[in-house]
């Protein structure tokens, strides 16, 4: 097998996390409950480009169609996107790719900056169009792009983020992008960064909506191969710590200092022997994790989660956690309430009515956004907790 980014044949498997639902499929009826299909996860590591990649890629348009995650249910990620939007106010024309509900078309549309959306989801894209941010539903490809050629002028700036990481061919995404941003144009990419995920043990990021995982070299080589310069990186925080890329559609562009200490860095430390230790991480700390919830259920505590993102599936079926040992899971969207987690089936919640006295921990999913959640709690005596590595917050 050659890897889907660079084509190299230095690939080799890393991670097994045995059978998996899709992570943002949440079933609500018996027979989407018994129906319910698992498959085999499986994560690949290639030495040239320092990527991961899932073994099996699922149909995209299974996964995408009909999807349940709205960016602006999130505080944090709202406010992200509208510093960026500040950011960005000066492109004449811009387009943001995977742009779900709207949430970085909104702010730019405040600033009365050109723009326009694409997103492959039917439900969360006409939410979008509703609100009058402009969006194109279907995926990122030359059919869509005709589309927009011909009521637009190509933009000077694409905006792609937590977007690389769900396409079935990035190299094809690569060249589509070549073709359709202007000459000397910039793309902001911004990636769920490969090497944080070893470094936090943020194992649950792996699910099969996202087929890759980069670093900055491998966004570099797969750029760098239809003629376009990675030539800065931001360090950002969403998404646990991510990387915001800069790539100009020019190999004359002068690459920064910071772009390249990440890249020599990378080279240094992100490996296979590091893949290797990381590995028995994961099983060791799913195992503390149920062992935890086994000792609060034999002491007759109630344990509720907070927060239902798809790496709830991950862990929760990795760990074989079901709602024996959690009883519910409150999550603020509402193309997820009153419906059941991924593989395990807990049962999903609005917040209100559901955060109680009875409550004694709080299992925190959406761990990033602890201090909003916290709030919600009031003067409640509960005890929040991460879940992977398992600790108190």
């Amino acid at each position: 097998m050659k890897c889907r980014i660079c084509n190299s044949k230095r690939i080799s498997e890393v991670i097994n996390l045995g059978k998996q639902p899709l992570a943002n499929k949440y079933p609500k009826k018996k027979l989407e409950l018994t129906n319910e299909k698992k498959y085999s996860l499986k994560i690949l590591f290639c030495k040239n480009c320092r990527s991961g990649q899932i073994k099996k890629i699922i149909n995209r348009n299974i996964l995408f169609e009909d999807y349940y995650y709205l960016s602006s249910v999130n505080k944090k990620l709202t406010e992200h996107f509208e510093k960026l939007a500040v950011k960005i106010q000066n492109y004449n024309f811009v387009v943001d790719i995977g742009s779900n509900d709207g949430i970085l078309l909104k702010p730019l549309k405040e600033l009365k900056v050109k723009s326009i959306g694409i997103d492959p989801s039917i439900n969360v894209g006409k939410i979008a169009n509703d609100k009058g941010l402009e969006t194109f539903i279907g995926f990122f490809d030359n059919k869509i792009i005709k589309r927009i050629l011909k009521k637009y002028n190509k933009p000077d700036l694409i905006v792609a983020s937590s977007v690389v990481t769900h396409l079935k061919n990035p190299i094809k995404f690569s060249r589509d992008i070549k073709n359709f941003i202007k000459k000397d144009g910039t793309i902001i990419i911004e990636i769920e960064y490969l090497q944080n995920f070893l470094k936090n043990l943020e194992f649950e990021r792996f699910y099969f909506d996202r087929p890759f995982y980069y670093s900055a070299n491998s966004i570099n080589k797969l750029f760098k191969n239809v003629d376009m310069t990675l030539y800065d990186i931001e360090k950002i925080d969403i998404h646990g710590g991510s990387l915001r890329c800069y790539i100009k559609n020019s190999v004359s562009q002068k690459i920064t200092f910071r772009c390249k200490k990440i890249l020599d860095d990378e080279k240094r430390n992100l490996s296979i022997n590091a893949f290797k230790f990381f590995n028995k991480k994961i099983f060791l700390n799913s195992n503390i994790l149920k062992e935890k919830l086994i000792y609060f259920n034999k002491k007759k505590l109630k344990v509720i989660g907070y927060g239902s993102p798809a790496r709830v599936s991950t862990i929760t079926n990795v760990a074989k956690i079901d709602s024996n040992l959690i009883r519910y899971i409150i999550d603020d969207s509402p193309l997820k309430q009153n419906r059941f987690s991924p593989g395990m089936h807990i049962n999903i919640l609005p917040r209100k009515n559901n955060i109680n006295k009875n409550i004694d921990i709080v299992l925190v999913f959406a761990y990033e956004y602890f201090k909003d959640i916290k709030k919600y709690f009031g003067k409640m005596k509960v005890k929040f907790y991460k879940p992977i590595p398992f600790r108190k917050l």
